[in-house]
């Protein structure tokens, strides 16, 4: 089979000007069949501007296994947010995740090639995602040059040596600092008619970086036509958010609030408001999301943010 996904966004940032930017722009080639032995096995390739990415999984009968490129960690499979109703901006924390602002990891671009083995058993869906070890490298000789550009300004940086603060490496490479195999474990299950899901994945750094445990917990739950949601994702490194949101169905529209409260550094707290409608092959939606930083105006915004998403 084959399918495709686009989903584009127009955004008003707040007197930064109207940008327009995609998401996701692939294609989807899927085929399965069984094995000799009687398990079954598929694979799925993904076409994107960015890579090429095929996912193998084999039924074995007693949970499947997973193997290729574009294997998931356990977690990032798992940790989307029921509280959030956009088409569009539900992957997890509202403050970002990968080490980025909000400081949340779902451990996926740390494991690489991640090894997957997941099943159910008694009603609880599990998986566990094995990475791949990185090694440290050390600095190698080579030139920067200043962040803002200024050609005279170039300088050697000998081997050993980081660039210099304010500086681009444009010869040799700084040190990198390499991790061990992260481990990724992640399962949902139904609990008195509320979806209940949580994970953790192990960041085990090989130098002076701390190591981290971040993890997720998610509760879904449907009361008299509406979509009640609860999030927590904790960096294990100082920073956690806490979201909760309810949804339903208006005038044939999907709507949704979301408050979100992220306890960092210095505390954000963000209020999503979320409207769309499912058209058949293509689905339109608008978000209104208002950011308030704790103790200052710096950093506060409102933006709109129109989303448009097409699928064969």
């Amino acid at each position: 089979s084959i399918s495709g996904y686009f989903a584009g966004t127009v955004t008003d940032n707040d007197g930064g000007g109207i940008a327009s930017t995609f998401s996701t722009n692939s294609i989807y080639v899927s085929y399965s069949d069984s094995m000799d032995n009687g398990m079954g096995v598929g694979l799925t390739m993904s076409v994107t501007s960015a890579s090429i990415t095929t996912d193998i999984n084999i039924d074995t009968g007693m949970g499947t296994i997973g193997l290729g490129t574009g294997q998931d960690s356990a977690v990032d499979g798992m940790d989307g947010s029921p509280a959030c109703f956009s088409l569009n901006a539900c992957g997890s924390a509202l403050s970002g995740k990968d080490g980025g602002a909000g400081l949340y990891n779902d451990g996926d671009t740390a494991s690489g090639n991640s090894i997957r083995y997941s099943n159910s058993i008694g009603g609880v869906s599990f998986a566990v995602t094995r990475g791949m070890e990185v090694d440290s490298t050390a600095a190698t000789a080579g030139t920067a040059q200043r962040n803002d550009g200024r050609q005279t300004d170039i300088v050697a940086v000998p081997a050993g040596s980081d660039a210099p603060e304010g500086y681009t490496r444009l010869m040799g490479a700084d040190a990198t600092e390499g991790h061990a195999a992260v481990m990724s474990y992640a399962a949902s299950a139904s609990l008195m008619g509320a979806t209940v899901k949580a994970g953790v994945s192990q960041i085990d750094n090989k130098g002076a970086t701390a190591d981290t445990d971040p993890n997720f917990v998610t509760v879904g739950y449907s009361l008299a036509g509406l979509s009640l949601g609860y999030a927590m994702y904790d960096g294990d490194n100082g920073g956690e958010e806490t979201q909760m949101g309810v949804g339903t169905s208006l005038m044939g529209m999907s709507v949704g609030v979301t408050f979100a409260d992220a306890d960092l550094a210095t505390d954000v707290d963000y209020t999503m408001i979320s409207a769309s409608k499912g058209m058949g092959a293509a689905s339109f939606g608008i978000d209104y999301t208002e950011t308030d930083v704790a103790g200052t105006d710096t950093g506060d915004s409102d933006a709109w943010q129109f989303t448009y998403v097409v699928g064969f």
